[in-house]
C-alpha cells in the first residue's frame, strides 16, 4: 500500500469516529427528551427539570465539542506531520537530484578535459617532432657543405692528431664515409699503421678509429656529433612536452 492510500484511509477513519460520536450525541438527547416527555406527571418540578435538560444539553455539548476539537487536532498534527515528511522528503530527493547532476557534469568535465589534453600533447608532441626534424635537416645540410670546404680538412688533421696520441703505434682500423675517399692520403699520413674502411653509414664525414690491441672504439664521426645534440636540443629548445 502506497504512502497516499495510508493517509487516505486514516482520514477516512477519523471521520467516521466523530461521526458515530455525532450519532451517539443526539440519540443520548432525542433519549433525554422523550423521558422528559414521559415525566409529565411531576408538574410541579417543571422548572427544575428544564434547568436540569438545560445542564445536560449544555454538557453533551462540550462534550461533542471537545470531541471535535480534539478529532479537528489530530487531522491537523497528523496532515502537519505528513507535510513535513514531504518537505523533508522532497528536499533530500532534490538535492540527491542535485549530486547526481552534478557527478554527471563532473566527469564529462573532467572526461572532456583529459580528452583535450591529451589531443593537446599529442599535437605539441608531433610539432617539436616537426620543428626538431626542420632543425636538423637544416644542420645536416650545413655540415655536409662544411666536408667541402678547406676549414674540413683542418677538421680532420686536428681529429687525427688527437686520436693518434692515444693509439700511438697501434694497428687501428679508420672508417670513413665514401665520399671522403680523397682524405685517405691524410690518414695515412698521420696514422701510418692503420687500415682505411669505409663505412656507409658514415653519411656526412669525420672519422671512426678501432684499435683491437687496446679494446677502444674511438668516434668522431660529425652524424655522432649531430645525433648528441638530440638530447641537447629536447632538453633546451622549450619545445618539452610534459
Amino acid at each position: 500500500m502506497n504512502e497516499k492510500n495510508k493517509d487516505s484511509k486514516f482520514l477516512e477513519a477519523i471521520y467516521r469516529n466523530a461521526e458515530e460520536q455525532k450519532k451517539q450525541i443526539r440519540q443520548d438527547i432525542e433519549d433525554y427528551k422523550k423521558k422528559s416527555m414521559n415525566d409529565s406527571s411531576e408538574k410541579n418540578s417543571a422548572l427544575p427539570e428544564i434547568s436540569k435538560e438545560s445542564k445536560f444539553l449544555d454538557a453533551i455539548n462540550r462534550d461533542a465539542a471537545e470531541h471535535m476539537a480534539q478529532i479537528t487536532q489530530e487531522i491537523e498534527n497528523y496532515k502537519s506531520e505528513k507535510i513535513e515528511q514531504a518537505t523533508e522528503q522532497g528536499l533530500q530527493d532534490a538535492y540527491d537530484l542535485i549530486r547526481e547532476d552534478l557527478t554527471k557534469r563532473t566527469s564529462k568535465i573532467v572526461n572532456s578535459v583529459a580528452k583535450q589534453e591529451l589531443e593537446l600533447r599529442n599535437s605539441l608532441f608531433d610539432e617539436r617532432q616537426s620543428i626538431r626534424d626542420e632543425v636538423f635537416a637544416q644542420a645536416t645540410e650545413k655540415l655536409t657543405s662544411f666536408t667541402r670546404t678547406e676549414d674540413y680538412t683542418a677538421f680532420l688533421t686536428r681529429s687525427l692528431k688527437e686520436i693518434a696520441e692515444i693509439v700511438g703505434a697501434d694497428d687501428c682500423t679508420v672508417y670513413l664515409a665514401p665520399k671522403d675517399e680523397d682524405k685517405s692520403a691524410l690518414i695515412s699520413s698521420v696514422l701510418t699503421q692503420a687500415q682505411i674502411v669505409f663505412d656507409n653509414h658514415i653519411l656526412i664525414g669525420g672519422i671512426r678509429v678501432h684499435c683491437p690491441s687496446k679494446g677502444i672504439t674511438l668516434d668522431d664521426t660529425l652524424d655522432l656529433r649531430l645525433s648528441d645534440q638530440y638530447a641537447w636540443f629536447n632538453e633546451n629548445s622549450g619545445l618539452k612536452v610534459v
